[in-house]
């Protein structure tokens, strides 16, 4: 494959809840996965990976760690999508986020959650009435994002595990963001994993507090926590 749509990095547990959309053959999709195991994971051979990276680490500081390394994969593709290793999806509705972001220009987005998702924010469940929602906001668990945005991202990655708050700021790397940014209510996918539980726990395994990070973080960042609202409907057909 030459020309990937997308690059794809998911940075994968021993405990992770992924589904097909990760298992898709090689051969059979048009974006690239690099797999960033940062423990031993049982399974991983049920997958065929273009490139296996593993980091130990949380998903933000390792993410940054190896686009540094390697800034090469920050060419690879238009768009590179981000996800938790507990999104469950299948591959055509994986495409279907890129069909859309693709054709609505989006340099910042995410799939909507399906309504019986555990979820952050109530902006993020899908919607039925629309096809994408113009927003100030996209979240952590699965941005898709082009290399651009990332890039300029970066900075905020930086030894930050969980990088909270990041998705409260990275929309002003965003060039005309009240068209460029979206969550996508065509493209739902399933997060069923308690929030915060995981994450949380291995954190604190670590001996660190990451809300108490989150918190100063914000404080000194942005100062106060902006609230996520959706701009309208966009795209054709609403």
């Amino acid at each position: 494959m030459t020309s990937p749509r997308a690059l794809v990095i998911l940075r994968i547990g021993a405990d992770h809840r992924v589904s097909g959309w990760a298992r898709t053959p090689r051969a059979a999709r048009d974006w690239e996965l690099i797999l960033s195991p940062y423990q031993e994971v049982p399974d991983l051979d049920a997958f065929e990976p273009d490139a296996v990276i593993p980091r130990e680490g949380g998903k933000w500081d390792a993410l940054h760690a190896i686009l540094t390394e390697r800034p090469e994969l920050l060419t690879r593709a238009p768009r590179i999508w981000l996800p938790d290793d507990d999104i469950e999806a299948d591959a055509a509705t994986v495409a279907r986020l890129l069909d859309i972001a693709e054709a609505e220009d989006l340099a910042l987005a995410q799939p909507a959650l399906t309504p019986d998702s555990e979820f952050s924010h109530y902006i993020t469940v899908r919607n039925p009435l629309t096809r994408l929602r113009r927003t100030n906001f996209v979240e952590l668990m699965a941005p898709l994002l082009t290399p651009e945005v990332l890039a300029a991202a970066m900075p905020d990655m930086k030894d930050r595990p969980a990088a909270k708050g990041l998705d409260f700021v990275w929309q002003a790397h965003v060039d005309d963001p009240a068209r460029r940014i979206a969550i996508v209510d065509a493209a739902a996918m399933a997060h069923r994993r308690p929030i915060g539980a995981h994450l949380v726990s291995r954190a604190r395994a670590a001996g660190q507090d990451v809300n108490a990070e989150r918190d100063e973080w914000i404080a000194r960042r942005i100062g106060r926590w902006p609230r996520p609202v959706a701009l309208g409907p966009g795209g054709r057909a609403g």
